[in-house]
């Protein structure tokens, strides 16, 4: 992994300072390839040795209630949370496999990562930084593809 000590970051609160993130998805399975991108705004902070990027996601088609995310940035790894339509926990640590869930629905289901990179950037000076991640998933034991993440998020005036 690696890893930008983001310096003195001050945060009002834990509620933080407001960012806004866009965020591109793309999964590969064989020769097939998808990409998803969002814009939202959120809020970033901190809180220990940690960073917290937090934003609602936007409504998917078909669906009525909305997703928040919180994303926790440390050393060594990331962890997402996302709660509301969809619901997951999962923990990404650069070379290790992890597990979690993903809750849908059409139900509960394992998830298994293997994260291959995780590269962290924030800019103090223009408030602004940028997070990539890519691994592999695997859903109740079969294979899903190969993720790339790509996260930018920058301060915004209140």
């Amino acid at each position: 992994m690696h890893y930008i000590i983001w310096g003195d970051l001050t945060m009002a609160s834990t509620k933080g300072k407001p960012i806004q993130i866009k965020m591109k998805t793309t999964i590969r399975d064989g020769s097939q390839k998808d990409t998803t991108e969002l814009n939202a705004k959120g809020h970033i902070f901190h809180k220990g040795s940690a960073m917290f990027l937090r934003f609602q996601e936007p409504l998917q088609e078909g669906q009525n209630k909305t997703t928040m995310q919180t994303m926790k940035i440390q050393k060594n790894e990331l962890i997402v949370l996302r709660k509301g339509a969809v619901t997951m926990n999962q923990r990404f640590v650069s070379g290790i496999s992890t597990e979690g869930t993903y809750q849908s629905p059409f139900g509960i289901m394992t998830m298994e990562t293997k994260t291959k990179e995780i590269v962290f950037n924030w800019d103090n000076e223009k408030h602004q930084g940028s997070l990539k991640l890519r691994y592999s998933l695997r859903l109740q034991g079969s294979k899903a593809g190969n993720y790339e993440m790509q996260v930018k998020f920058k301060e915004v005036e209140r």
